[in-house]
């Protein structure tokens, strides 16, 4: 089984499907890399890539650190580079929902030489970072206090495809409020300048509203959004028919 221990001791799960070009596919907050089978992606995505399909730390089959040390961006995105090099691949494109696509961010930003392309599919955070702040502790509190529903409110999960409810219900949600624990000293809005990686970036026109992402990408140098009409958050990832054209011929190129 393809597992590797991380420089910190943290026991990781992934798998790769496909060949050609690598290209890890990375989970958000929620959900395991089997999330990309279930979508639709990897079965057309593995025709031309080698598709790495990651269980990051707290999902899946990989281990479930219980400290807020160990869920730093930075130590994200270490652990796909570890990950890289345990499956001998020496640079790979990479493509992130949710929360992984802030964990792309931050490995173009940290480890330039391994990421030849990166595509997001979710709102970037807002820039202001004491709103963020405050939201997140709310948040971190209303997730230990009501696990799921804390985060996503109230028959939120039951409302999704039986797919993702599964892959939400077997995601620990604690290991989401450790991340936003370990997030307050991470600003991506600052690293965007520095990073001169092509970024294709997905959103849902209603998660999005104040046009965060549009934002972003006139800081990032080589970054384009397409914004999908009529579009939440959830949908903007599993209307896969709608955004593996365009992902393909940006990974092309």
């Amino acid at each position: 089984m393809p597992f590797f221990v991380s420089s910190d001791e943290v026991k990781l799960y992934y798998e790769t499907i496909g060949k050609g070009p690598a290209l890890v596919l990375q989970t958000g907050g929620a959900g395991d890399g089997s999330m990309w089978r279930d979508a639709g992606y990897v079965e057309d995505l593995s025709s031309a890539f080698q598709c790495v399909l990651f269980d990051h730390r707290g999902h899946g089959r990989s281990d479930q650190p219980s400290l807020a040390q160990a869920h730093t961006m930075p130590r994200y995105a270490a652990d796909v580079v570890e990950m890289l090099d345990h499956a001998r691949i020496e640079r790979s494109a990479f493509w992130g929902y949710s929360q992984g696509g802030e964990i792309g961010l931050a490995i173009a930003a940290l480890y330039p030489e391994r990421i030849t392309a990166l595509i997001t599919t979710g709102v970037i955070s807002n820039p202001d970072r004491r709103a963020n702040a405050a939201e997140d502790a709310e948040t971190i509190g209303g997730i230990r206090e009501h696990g799921w529903d804390g985060l996503l409110g109230t028959g939120t999960v039951s409302s999704m495809p039986t797919w993702f409810q599964r892959q939400v219900q077997t995601t620990n949600p604690e290991m989401v409020a450790l991340w936003l624990e370990a997030y307050g000293d991470w600003d991506p809005w600052a690293r965007l300048p520095q990073i001169a990686t092509p970024i294709l970036m997905f959103v849902g026109q209603l998660e999005d509203p104040e046009e965060w992402n549009s934002r972003a990408a006139k800081l990032a140098p080589n970054a384009r959004v397409v914004r999908m009409t009529g579009l939440d958050h959830l949908e903007a990832y599993i209307r896969s028919d709608l955004v593996l054209p365009v992902a393909k011929e940006f990974l092309s190129r």
